[in-house]
């Protein structure tokens, strides 16, 4: 970083694609700034899923999401990157200093954060759960009702009822077998499910061994209990049969509402509502010299995978270093 406080680059979000593309950044010799809203490394895997497995990372057949933070952080911050965490950015501008034009971040807590480029990696932004729409449902927070399984002590021993068709629903149907009691009753509205298809075919074989018991098309329609949560009901949507079915905790993963903020309003065309639109080839939005990667970043047949952020991180950061050098874009390797 400069006497002045400009460096080459900021990076949005200190996730998987944030820190790998400080790690490309500080390996071409470029100064990084990171600004995560968030009052810790890692993003959305640190902040809703750090005990779950995460398997579509290249060269690991499966890794904590704990881990893989700690990893990504690892590689990514070897180079000296600054980290300033829990500040929501807030205002973007362009400003001239010493016949430069830079870009000047302003946060909630401070700012204004000098660079030469700008990488967008906020995944998907500010997000909070899908709920439940049952009368009194947020009366049950912290009594039995989860949104996020941070960790799988927690249900030790519990009877579990997990309620969603995704992959997160899936996986955490697999992973807390080790811990909560048997069989984990996982409910969804419909009868197909939307998540790999391995997931379901593995929760099938169990529910067959008396581990998982499988309810759909079915929703919960009530929660029951005395202070803290001892049962919900149940129905099938297509017989109209309703089944009281205990459970001590409730994990509901509907997935998320989120929205991009103040990054809304930076003027940067968007694809859809919730992503950022760019060039795949340079990862370039409609805004010069502000690029994008990861969940945040979108084009026709994106595929939101941590490693295709990875991906999207690398190119990103050879692009922004070419641009502000006045270089001919070239990769540049980490082996020899």
């Amino acid at each position: 970083m400069s006497a002045n406080g400009v460096v080459d680059i900021t990076i949005l979000g200190a996730g998987p694609a944030g820190l790998a593309a400080a790690y490309y950044a500080g390996h071409r010799d470029a100064s990084v700034r990171i600004i995560e809203s968030l009052e810790q490394l890692g993003g959305q895997v640190a902040a809703v899923y750090p005990e779950k497995h995460v398997y579509d990372v290249a060269g690991h057949p499966k890794v904590l999401g704990t881990k893989l933070v700690e990893l990504c952080a690892e590689q990514g911050l070897q180079y000296g990157a600054e980290v300033r965490l829990g500040e929501e950015v807030q205002t973007l501008e362009r400003v001239s200093q010493n016949g430069e034009e830079l870009l000047a971040v302003g946060t909630d807590k401070g700012g204004p954060y000098l660079s030469r480029a700008m990488i967008i990696t906020a995944g998907h932004g500010a997000f909070e759960p899908r709920k439940l729409g049952i009368d009194g449902i947020d009366e049950w927070e912290g009594k039995g009702l989860h949104y996020f399984v941070r960790e799988k002590a927690v249900f030790q021993g519990q009877t579990c009822v997990i309620v969603g068709g995704g992959d997160s629903a899936l996986d955490w149907t697999l992973g807390l077998q080790d811990t909560a009691q048997h069989p984990i009753a996982l409910v969804h509205r419909r009868d197909n499910f939307r998540a790999l298809e391995s997931s379901v075919s593995e929760a099938r074989a169990l529910e067959g061994e008396g581990r998982v018991r499988i309810m759909t098309p079915c929703e919960v329609r009530e929660v029951h209990g005395d202070g803290t949560m001892e049962a919900v009901t149940i129905e099938n949507t297509k017989t109209g049969e309703a089944e009281q079915v205990p459970c001590q905790a409730l994990i509901t993963l509907l997935g998320f509402h989120s929205h991009l903020g103040a990054i809304a309003d930076w003027g940067l065309e968007l694809e859809g509502k919730r992503q950022i639109r760019i060039d795949p080839m340079t990862c370039e939005t409609t805004q010069p010299r502000v690029y994008a990667a990861g969940d945040v970043a979108g084009y026709p047949g994106k595929i939101t995978l941590i490693t295709i952020g990875m991906g999207e991180a690398a190119i990103a950061a050879n692009n922004a270093i070419a641009q502000i050098r006045g270089e001919k874009v070239q990769p540049k390797y980490s082996t020899d």
